[in-house]
Formats: structure tokens, sequence, C-alpha cells
């Protein structure tokens, strides 16, 4: 069989794959982050291991001499997880912010994704 029938012939549409995993990762991962984030604050045994797990995470993708995982995405777990282990233990008006930065991040992320498919269904308008 020839390998060549299944290529993209039309080098605009070429980065189309990414572009769609980019939009499924935002909204995916801002409902993840909200939910963990939800269930982390109200029941202190999960969110603790959460935390410290997405802490832990974050660091050693930064640690890792493998330069294949992005620092934004490294930087953004370690956060998450700083986020989640700060509004656990509900030390007054550090949890109730670090609450309000995990539900803003959530809806961020969501919201971020969503621009991405509208543009990226604004650009598939164009080439076709």
């Amino acid at each position: 069989m020839n390998e060549q029938e299944w290529k993209d012939v039309n080098p605009q549409t070429a980065d189309l794959p990414d572009k769609g995993r980019a939009v499924i990762l935002c909204i995916v991962g801002g409902i993840a982050f909200g939910i963990v984030g939800f269930v982390g604050m109200k029941i202190r045994p999960v969110g603790l291991a959460v935390g410290i797990f997405a802490l832990m995470t974050g660091i050693s993708m930064f640690i890792r001499k493998n330069r294949k995982v992005n620092a934004k995405t490294a930087a953004l777990i370690t956060a998450a997880g700083f986020l989640i282990l700060l509004a656990n233990p509900r030390f007054g008006f550090a949890a109730g912010i670090a609450g309000t930065f995990i539900i803003i991040g959530a809806i961020g992320l969501v919201a971020l994704g969503l621009v991405k498919a509208i543009k990226l269904s604004w650009d598939l308008g164009k080439k076709y």
C-alpha cells in the first residue's frame, strides 16, 4: 500500500491537529482543575494528596534533563498544586485568595479553550 495517500496535500491545514489538541487540553484541563480544586478544598485529605502530587510533579518537570516538557505546562501544574495546598488548611485570608485563584484559573482555561475553538473554526472557514 502506498503510504503517501493519507498525507494531507494542503500545507495550510498541516497544523490543525496541534490546534485541535490545544483546544481540547485547555477545556478539559480547566474542567479538571476546577473539579480537583473544589474537591480538594472541601475534603482535606484529598486536597493534601492532590496538592502535594501536583506540586511535586510540576517541580520534577522543571528539574528533568529531558526538555520535551513545556515550561508553561510545568509552571501551571506547580502553581495549581501550590494553590490547592494553600486553600486546603483554610488559613483565613490566604485560603480565600487561593480558592478564588483556583476558580478564576479553571474558568480562564475553559474560556481560553473556547476562544481557541472559535479561532480554529474561523480559520477553517477561511481555508475551505
